[in-house]
């Protein structure tokens, strides 16, 4: 099995300014809310095609998030789309995971965007944990 990255934006925010966001990046962060994160991470047991993974890779087992290196090009863009969604107004949160196929999050941490260095955290995300972002 393997390693999956989902996400999602939670809030209240224009479709336009959103997808504006979105289209910069190869990476992606889906509108929805931390709950939305979990039934995804429930369905990929299943095999169920979710709409909450941050990439489109086969699996994110090699994905530099959680590999500790903050200077990487993808630990870099992920860290400037959330940025970026954070900026729309109507934004309240983040929810980022990297979970094993067929496993729930043992954890989940609260931080505020204000106190986090994004590409240091997502270097040093723990996998099969859910992390809110709030805003």
């Amino acid at each position: 099995m393997c390693y999956f990255l989902y996400g999602s934006l939670h809030g209240d925010v224009s479709e336009s300014e959103y997808a504006d966001v979105k289209n910069k990046y190869g990476l992606r962060i889906s509108l929805g809310t931390k709950h939305d994160v979990k039934n995804a991470v429930k369905a990929a047991a299943e095999f169920v095609q979710d709409d909450f993974r941050i990439t489109d890779w086969i699996c994110d087992c090699d994905s530099h998030v959680g590999k500790h290196d903050s200077t990487n090009p993808m630990i870099i863009e992920l860290s400037n789309l959330i940025k970026d969604l954070a900026a729309l107004s109507g934004a309240k949160q983040i929810n980022v995971c990297k979970t094993w196929t067929g496993k729930q999050n043992k954890k989940e941490i609260k931080l505020k965007l204000s106190d986090t260095d994004l590409p240091s955290f997502l270097a040093d995300l723990k996998e099969n944990t859910l992390y809110s972002i709030d805003f």
